[in-house]
This record gives structure tokens, C-alpha cells and sequence, in this order.
């Protein structure tokens, strides 16, 4: 599977940059999921479109390598990526992630949004994956994700 970001239109394209990827790209880092090292999606200043990333960043000031994120991406690219449906799950959270961050930003009470996640998913996920309780950290996500979806995403 590839990144997530990675998509074809007209040429081939970082959908979270708008940036062309050119084959050598492609084959280094789209292919084979490896966008941590990508120089497109490593280096861009915009927001991920994370609402896990917003969470911890928005309400909390915390920097986007705080202990949090840095734990929660090895859970993604460890656990998560290794389930049987965990590309699936990647794939969908960023896909549907940064729709659900513009609904948080639109919304008067954001601010309150960022802290409920920070202190319902963020910190209790953290925790389970620190406990080696990796189900319990993927079942909270899964709830989490799927509130949000229904909370902010046009049906």
C-alpha cells in the first residue's frame, strides 16, 4: 500500500502538499508507506490535517516531536500498520482527518474540542501503549475516529 497522501489526477501529487512526487520520491517513500522520511511530507510547514497532531499541538502548545506524538506514531507505524486492516485504517484516518480538523476549527468551541481530545483519547492512549495494551489503545482510536467522522464529516 502507499502513503496516503500519495494520489494521481492528472500528474502524480502529495495530497497533503499539492507538491508533484516524481518517481524517485515515489519509489523511496510513497511506495512502501515510508513518509517520515519523505522530503515532501517531512518538511512541510502546513498542518497534517492530524486531529491527534491539532489535539496536542492547538490546546496543549506542545511541539509536534512532544513524547504524546512521537509515542503515538510509533503505535501507527508498529501495531497499527502490522493488523490485518491496519493500512485500511491509516489510509481512512488520513483521509477523513483533516475534514474533521477544518469542522473542529470552524466550530466555536475548538479550543474545548482539542482539550477534550487531548484528555479522552490522547493521554489514555498513551497510556495503554506504555501498559503494552495495544488493543485497548486501537479500540479508543477506532471510537474516537468514528465519533468524530460522525460529529463533522458530511454524510
Amino acid at each position: 500500500m502507499s502513503c496516503p497522501y500519495y494520489y494521481w489526477y492528472y500528474d502524480y501529487a502529495c495530497r497533503k502538499t499539492g507538491k508533484e512526487v516524481n518517481s524517485d520520491i515515489y519509489y523511496r517513500y510513497c511506495r512502501d508507506y515510508n513518509y517520515d522520511e519523505c522530503p515532501i511530507y517531512k518538511h512541510e510547514e502546513q498542518s497534517s490535517g492530524c486531529f491527534l497532531t491539532s489535539a496536542c499541538v492547538e490546546a496543549k502548545q506542545l511541539p509536534d516531536d512532544c513524547e504524546e506524538l512521537t509515542i503515538l506514531r510509533s503505535f501507527r507505524d508498529t501495531y497499527l500498520k502490522n493488523r490485518e486492516e491496519g493500512q485500511c485504517d491509516i489510509k481512512t484516518y488520513y483521509y477523513i482527518a483533516p475534514q474533521i480538523v477544518a469542522g473542529i476549527n470552524s466550530g466555536n468551541n475548538a479550543n474545548e474540542m482539542w482539550n477534550l481530545i487531548y484528555d479522552k483519547v490522547i493521554i489514555p492512549c498513551v497510556a495503554f501503549k506504555k501498559e503494552g495494551k495495544n488493543e485497548e489503545a486501537y479500540e479508543l482510536y477506532k471510537k474516537c475516529v468514528t465519533r468524530l467522522g460522525e460529529m463533522y464529516l458530511m454524510t
